[in-house]
C-alpha cells in the first residue's frame, strides 16, 4: 500500500481496488471496474449526449485523487473496527459517488456556452441528477441511487448534512466520507498552489452568471486575492467542516498511513507555506 497521497490517475483503479480488496478479497471488482471506465469516457467526450470535460481545475485528476482519499479512509476505518460496520456494496456505493460527484461541471451536446465551470454553484445537484441516469445501467436498486445522491450533496461547499435525510449512522458515515475525500484530495494535491489559477478562472466565469448573486464567489478580486485568502479558508471553513459537517472521520487515516500519521494534512500544510512562499515572490 502507497504511503504518499501521490497516485496518477492511470495508478487510481488499481490502488482503489488493491486498498478494497484487502478487506474484501473474494468479492468481485467488476461494478468499480465499468464505474470507472465509463466515468473516464464521461470525461474524455465518449459518453453518449455528452462533450468533454472543459474545466480546467475539476478534472479527472482531481476525481481519481477525491477517490483514493475516500478509499484510504474506508481502508482506516475499516482497521479501526470502529462503528459504524461497512459492507463491501457501502464501498462501491462510496467509490461511486465519489467518480461522480463532479459530473454536474459536464456539459451535454448542444450546451455551447462558456464551459462547465458555469455550473460550479448548480453542480452537485446536477451530479445528483446525472448519477441517477448513470447508474441505470448498472444493476443498482433505487435506494442505492438515492444514498449515491446523498453522498454527492455532502461535497457542497454549503452543506448542511444535519439536513440531510440519512436513514442512519451508517449512511451519514458514508456522505462524511465523499465529502472529505472531496476536500483532502483537492487541497493535499502536489501541484494544488499552481492550480489555483484555474480555480479562480472558473470562479470568475462562475461569478457572471446570475446564480453566482449572494454566493461569495464573486468576491475573489484576482487569483492573488484567491491564494492569500486560502489558508483563511482552510482554517476557519476546511477544519470546521472535517470536525462538525463531516463528522471526524478524518481520524481513519490514522490507521491507513505508518507511523498513525495523517498525510493529507502535512500535505496540505506544506501546501498553504508554497501558496505564502508564491505570494511574497509577485
Amino acid at each position: 500500500m502507497l504511503s504518499t497521497i501521490v497516485v496518477q490517475t492511470c495508478e487510481a483503479l488499481t490502488f482503489i481496488k488493491q486498498t478494497v480488496g484487502s478487506h474484501f478479497s473474494s468479492q468481485s471488482t467488476a461494478f468499480v471496474d465499468r464505474v470507472f471506465e465509463r466515468v473516464g469516457e464521461l470525461f474524455e467526450g465518449k459518453y453518449p449526449g455528452y462533450q468533454p470535460s472543459d474545466t480546467s481545475y475539476h478534472d479527472f485528476t482531481h476525481t481519481c485523487a477525491a477517490t483514493v482519499a475516500v478509499a484510504r479512509i474506508v481502508d482506516g476505518h475499516l482497521r479501526s473496527g470502529k462503528h459504524p460496520t461497512l459492507t463491501h456494496r457501502d464501498i462501491e456505493l462510496m467509490v461511486v459517488a465519489s467518480f461522480l460527484h463532479d459530473s454536474g461541471f459536464i456539459k451535454e451536446i448542444g450546451d455551447d456556452g462558456g464551459t462547465g465551470a458555469k455550473y460550479t454553484l448548480t453542480h452537485v445537484a446536477r451530479s445528483g441528477e446525472f448519477a441517477a441516469k448513470f447508474l441505470d445501467e448498472f444493476d443498482v436498486t433505487t435506494d442505492e441511487v438515492r444514498l449515491v445522491q446523498l453522498a454527492i450533496e455532502c461535497t457542497g461547499i454549503q452543506v448542511d448534512i444535519d439536513s440531510l435525510p440519512f436513514n442512519d449512522d451508517r449512511e451519514r458515515f458514508i456522505g462524511c466520507v465523499v465529502g472529505t475525500g472531496d476536500m483532502l484530495g483537492q487541497m493535499a494535491a502536489p501541484d494544488y498552489p499552481e492550480k489555483l489559477d484555474r480555480l479562480y478562472s472558473e470562479f470568475e466565469e462562475a461569478a457572471s452568471y446570475p446564480e453566482a448573486e449572494g454566493s461569495g464567489i464573486d468576491t475573489y478580486t484576482s487569483v492573488n486575492d484567491l491564494m492569500a485568502r486560502t489558508r483563511g479558508f482552510y482554517k476557519h471553513y476546511v477544519q470546521r467542516m472535517l470536525e462538525t459537517q463531516w463528522g471526524g472521520v478524518y481520524q481513519a487515516l490514522e490507521h491507513h498511513f505508518e507511523g498513525g500519521e495523517n498525510v493529507y494534512f502535512q500535505s496540505i500544510d506544506a501546501n498553504l507555506d508554497r501558496i505564502d512562499q508564491m505570494l511574497q515572490s509577485t
